[in-house]
């Protein structure tokens, strides 16, 4: 690829070579080194490629409904690069699907291994702190009942942000079907506390578990307040994350 220094700066296919522009420079290069669809329909070289398409595709749509599904928790957050990073992690999640021929491997079988369960316990919506860093403590998961509960909390510990005076702890149980992509969800009263509340205890416990097939999962979300003339105002910290899978 070779940039245009000629006075009159050409846009298209001319002789075999092709004039265009990136990001608002001219440049030039040989005709005939894209892609085509008929080629990557048809051509055995392009095997891999038709395999890629396939599996983002289905990764895609996973993200989308999955994304639908947290919106009681995610849908004041704002991060350009979550988008990229939950295609990330369900692609990865994907090839832990072991039955499947490339092409058609799938989140869901994936999500049927320890490997990839661990994958989804560990990813952080919120980059910056994982719901458990900004507690300052860690819970325990009931798979039985999918109930949450931490027993020493301490608003002394938590990461309050500056100018923060209240936590907010939310927790549900999201049933998330990873074939069908049909979800719901079951959303327990969330927890304020004043920033000097100390040490407490506290435990999630929802009066039902989501009916439907799919896996639960134990979705928690902390956020920060603070209090102006009576009102609380939102601040940007925010955690949120999968506590546990069953």
């Amino acid at each position: 690829m070779a940039k245009q220094e000629s006075v009159v700066k050409l846009s298209g296919t001319i002789g075999g070579f092709n004039f265009f522009y990136r990001k608002g420079k001219p440049f030039v290069r040989i005709a005939g080194g894209g892609f085509d669809s008929k080629k990557i329909k048809n051509s055995p070289t392009m095997v891999r490629v038709r395999e890629n398409a396939s599996e983002f595709g289905m990764c895609s749509k996973a993200k989308k409904a999955l994304r639908l599904a947290l919106n009681p928790f995610l849908h004041h957050y704002k991060d350009a690069t979550l988008h990229g990073r939950m295609m990330t992690l369900l692609q990865e999640i994907k090839t832990h699907d072991g039955v499947s021929a490339r092409g058609q491997r799938k989140v869901g079988l994936g999500m049927q291994t320890a490997a990839g369960q661990r994958l989804l316990r560990e990813f952080a919506f919120s980059p910056k702190y994982s719901f458990e860093q900004l507690l300052g403590t860690s819970g325990a998961f009931d798979a039985a009942t999918c109930a949450y509960a931490v027993a020493d909390f301490s608003t002394d510990v938590a990461r309050f942000p500056a100018g923060a005076t209240h936590v907010e702890i939310h927790y549900g149980v999201l049933r998330f079907d990873f074939e069908t992509l049909e979800h719901q969800m079951a959303l327990c009263p969330p927890l304020l506390l004043p920033r000097d509340a100390g040490n407490t205890s506290f435990h999630f416990t929802p009066d039902m578990l989501p009916e439907g097939n799919g896996m639960l999962l134990g979705i928690g979300c902390v956020r920060f307040y603070q209090e102006l003339n009576g009102n609380l105002m939102g601040l940007g910290d925010f955690g949120c994350g999968v506590l546990g899978v069953v």
